[in-house]
C-alpha cells in the first residue's frame, strides 16, 4: 500500500499488508487499544507493543499527525535559504529552436556587467541571510561566452569564500560541449543542463540550426562526453505537441544511459506563432506509459520531482517557484527582471542599493506569484502544497487574475497519483530506509 503525505517532506511510504490494514482503521473515532483488538481478532500473536510500535512509525514518518501538521510552522513560515540567480549572459544562440522565447541578436554581457552582477548579488545575499547561491548560465546559449563563465566562476567563489555556500549550473543546448569543454567543467565543479527533446527527428523538429539542420547528433555527443568526464549534468526535456508521442522512447533511452532527466511543459510566449502545447489526452496517455517505463526499471535515486513539470513532492510550499521571492534574472545589459519567460519586465538594475529588496518589490511578481492559500481555484485540491497551481505565468488572467486555473491542471490531478506510484516502485525494488519497516510480528 502506497501513503503519501502531501503536507511532510518525508515523502512516499510503502507499507506491509499488516501495516495497512492498521493504516486503514485510523477513522478519528477509534483508540489505538480499538484498533488492536480488531489487529488481535486476526492475529492471536498480535501484541500491543506490536500495534504501537507500527503507530509510533507512522508517526515518525509523518503520514499520521495530531491536531496540526508540522508543516504549517516548520516550511510556510521560515524564510527561503537559497538564492537562484539566472544570468542572462548571451542573447544569441547557434540555433533557432521553434519554440524559443528569446529573441536573437548579437548582444551579450559585458565583462564589467558580468563582474558587477557576481560582487552585487554575493553581497547582498549575504546581507540578507541567505545559506547559498545557485547561479545559472543562460542565454541564447552560454557556452558562447565559455571564457567569461569560468572567470565568473572564479570570481564568485572568491567572493562566496566561507560566508555563503555557492554553486554554479550551465544552461545549454549541448552542441559546443566538447572532451575540452566538459573537462574544464569538471574542474572548475560546474553543473549543467543540457536540453533534449527527443530521439533523432523529434528532437531535430523543434532544436533545430539557423540552415534548418537538426541537432541530435551534436547534443548526443556533448552528453557523451561530460559522461566522459564524469560531469554532473541532467537533460531537460521540453514537450510540445511535436515530440510528446517520442517520450516514452526518449525514457528509455535516458534511463538505459543512467542520465538524470526532467519533464518541463511548452509555455506560450510572443515569438512562437503556431500552437504548440500538446493536448491533455496525448500528454497524459504519452507520461503514463513514460512512468511505467520508469517503474519498470527504476534508478537508484528518486526521480519523482523530475516527472512533472512544476510539482515539487518532497517539500510542501506554497509558492509554486521562487519568483519575487529568492529568484532573480540579470539580463545582458545588467537590468533585473523577474522571470526568464519574462525578460521585458524590468524591476531594477544591479545598480540598485539593494538587489534582493528589488527582486522581491516586483509588482509583476507579486500580482502573478501569490501564495497557494490566495488561489480561490485551488482551495479544496488535495494536491496544492505541491503543484501551488502551476506556473504562475500561466494561471494569470487579466480580469480573474492569478486566481485562474492552470492549463495543466487536468494534467496535474490525473498523473501526480501516477508519480507517487513511480516512486512506490522505487522503494520496493531498493528497500530505502524511505520504505515503511514495520516491526515485530507485523514485519513482512
Amino acid at each position: 500500500m502506497l501513503v503519501y503525505n502531501p503536507l511532510s517532506e518525508k515523502g512516499v511510504a510503502v507499507l506491509n499488508k499488516e501495516a495497512a490494514f492498521l493504516f486503514q482503521q485510523i477513522d478519528q473515532k477509534k483508540t489505538l487499544h480499538d484498533i488492536f483488538l480488531q489487529a488481535q481478532g486476526l492475529d492471536r500473536n498480535v501484541d500491543f507493543h506490536d500495534v504501537a510500535s507500527v503507530f509510533e512509525n507512522f508517526f515518525s514518518s509523518e503520514i499520521i499527525y495530531f491536531d496540526t501538521p508540522r508543516v504549517k510552522n516548520k516550511f510556510f513560515r521560515g524564510k527561503p535559504k537559497h538564492l537562484g540567480v539566472w544570468l542572462h549572459i548571451t542573447n544569441q544562440c547557434n540555433l533557432r529552436c521553434t519554440y524559443c522565447y528569446v529573441w536573437k541578436t548579437h548582444e551579450k554581457m559585458s565583462d564589467a556587467t558580468a563582474r558587477k552582477a557576481i560582487v552585487t548579488i554575493v553581497r547582498d545575499a549575504v546581507r540578507h541571510g541567505f545559506e547559498k547561491i545557485i547561479f545559472k548560465f543562460a542565454g541564447g546559449e552560454c557556452l558562447l561566452a565559455f571564457p567569461l563563465i569560468l572567470d565568473l566562476v572564479r570570481e564568485g567563489r572568491r567572493l562566496a569564500g566561507n560566508v555563503v555556500a555557492i554553486d554554479f549550473v550551465v544552461l545549454t543546448n549541448g552542441v559546443l560541449i566538447t572532451e575540452d569543454v566538459a573537462r574544464k567543467l569538471k574542474e572548475e565543479r560546474i553543473k549543467a543542463a543540457v536540453s533534449l527533446d527527443g530521439l533523432g527527428e523529434y528532437n531535430d523538429a523543434q532544436r533545430i540550426f539557423p540552415s534548418g539542420l537538426g541537432s541530435f547528433q551534436y547534443v548526443e555527443r556533448g552528453i557523451q562526453s561530460l559522461q566522459h568526464e564524469r560531469v554532473p549534468f541532467n537533460v531537460s526535456v521540453t514537450i510540445t505537441a511535436r515530440n510528446v508521442e517520442n517520450v516514452p522512447q526518449l525514457t528509455h533511452y535516458l534511463l538505459e544511459r543512467s542520465i538524470p532527466f526532467a519533464f518541463n511543459f511548452y509555455r506560450e510566449n510572443p515569438y512562437v506563432k503556431e500552437a504548440m502545447r500538446s493536448d491533455e489526452e496525448t500528454l497524459i496517455a504519452c507520461l503514463k506509459k513514460a512512468y511505467g517505463l520508469i517503474s519498470q526499471c527504476p534508478p537508484r535515486h528518486s526521480v519523482m520531482n523530475g516527472l512533472l513539470d512544476r510539482v515539487v513532492f518532497t517539500r510542501p510550499h506554497v509558492y509554486t517557484c521562487g519568483m519575487g521571492n529568492s529568484y532573480l534574472v540579470v539580463r545582458h545589459d545588467g537590468k533585473i527582471a523577474p522571470c526568464p519567460v519574462a525578460l521585458d519586465e524590468v524591476s531594477g538594475s544591479i545598480d540598485d542599493e539593494d538587489v534582493i529588496d528589488t527582486m522581491q518589490r516586483s509588482q509583476f511578481a507579486k500580482r502573478r506569484n501569490v501564495p497557494i492559500e490566495r488561489r480561490t481555484s485551488c482551495m479544496d485540491c488535495q494536491w496544492k502544497y505541491i503543484c501551488c497551481g502551476g506556473c504562475p505565468l500561466l494561471n494569470f488572467e487579466p480580469k480573474t487574475g492569478a486566481n485562474a486555473r492552470s492549463p495543466y491542471c487536468a494534467v496535474y490531478k490525473a498523473l501526480i497519483p501516477e508519480v507517487l506510484k513511480v516512486e512506490a516502485k522505487r522503494l520496493l525494488a531498493y528497500g530505502t530506509r524511505e520504505a515503511q519497516e514495520l516491526p515485530g510480528s507485523l514485519a513482512s
